[in-house]
């Protein structure tokens, strides 16, 4: 008897472990600016015995309590936000791109999906939303610049893009070399879009400042944007030291030359007198 019931002990876990249970995978918070969109990467689990039941009949429910549905996938007229489910929830992917957040937007927020046969609140996993008036400052990675001449310097801005119809433009406030940007993806599937500004570290950059820009673009066609920068601090190797007493060697030189020329003008008026 009490082998058996291990077996089957063994056999809930493993089926818990291995063919799913009830749950959403979504970030816990997302940032978003004023007037843009939203799109939370969203894939859900349901116990082995009901996939057969999540089919085509499905729909996604986006609500802030148990009472109130702010997003319904198939009844868009009747949504208090706006927006399009961009996952297939016959695949588990209930990604959806919300539309014109608003401050009183900034709450939490949980799936459902109903079926023809199923049909399930995933309220143990939330998602809160941030939405605020001021874009988030771009990240420079390294923070601080510290080389000496002649190094290779590889500096990255990094940007939240919760609105992927509108990624943040990263733009630097000098050409010094090349960039390269991508959008990338973070552990929890949310969006950033990173600029890397690779250049060789020179004197004449010594005391610059470097900064990045991300202008957040709204769903209105206005736009907000915000910056972060770093001063580079570049010291001169052994080379530049002798480069330095080489240039004040020959100032010395031409400043002699010219003395020792204005001597011998003077010199030939004396003995012409």
């Amino acid at each position: 008897m009490a082998a058996a019931l291990t077996v089957l002990l063994i056999g809930c876990l493993l089926q818990t472990a291995l063919c799913g249970q009830f749950k959403t995978i979504i970030p816990k918070t997302i940032e978003v600016l004023s007037g843009s969109c939203v799109t939370i990467p969203c894939s859900f689990h349901v116990e082995t015995g009901f996939n057969s039941n999540i089919d085509e009949t499905c729909r996604a429910l986006w609500k802030s309590d148990l009472q109130t549905v702010v997003f319904d996938s198939s009844n868009s007229q009747s949504n208090t936000i706006q927006g399009e489910l961009k996952g297939d929830l016959t695949r588990k992917d209930c990604s959806t791109t919300l539309n014109n957040m608003r401050p009183e937007h900034s709450k939490e927020y949980f799936l459902r999906v109903e079926c023809n046969n199923f049909r399930h609140s995933f309220v143990d996993q939330k998602l809160h939303i941030a939405v605020t008036d001021v874009p988030p400052s771009p990240t420079l990675t390294p923070s601080t610049l510290k080389v000496e001449e002649g190094t290779s310097v590889s500096l990255k801005c990094s940007a939240p893009a919760p609105c992927l119809s509108h990624p943040p433009a990263l733009t630097w406030s000098s050409s010094l070399g090349h960039i390269q940007e991508s959008l990338q993806e973070n552990q929890d599937r949310t969006k950033v879009q990173t600029s890397v500004l690779t250049f060789t570290a020179s004197r004449l950059h010594h005391g610059k400042e470097i900064s990045c820009t991300a202008v957040y673009k709204k769903q209105d066609g206005s736009s907000q944007s915000n910056s972060t920068s770093l001063t580079a601090d570049i010291s001169c190797e052994l080379i530049c030291l002798l480069l330095k007493f080489i240039i004040i060697l020959h100032i010395i030189f031409d400043l002699l030359s010219v003395f020792i020329y204005l001597f011998s003008l003077s010199l030939n008026e004396v003995i012409d007198s």
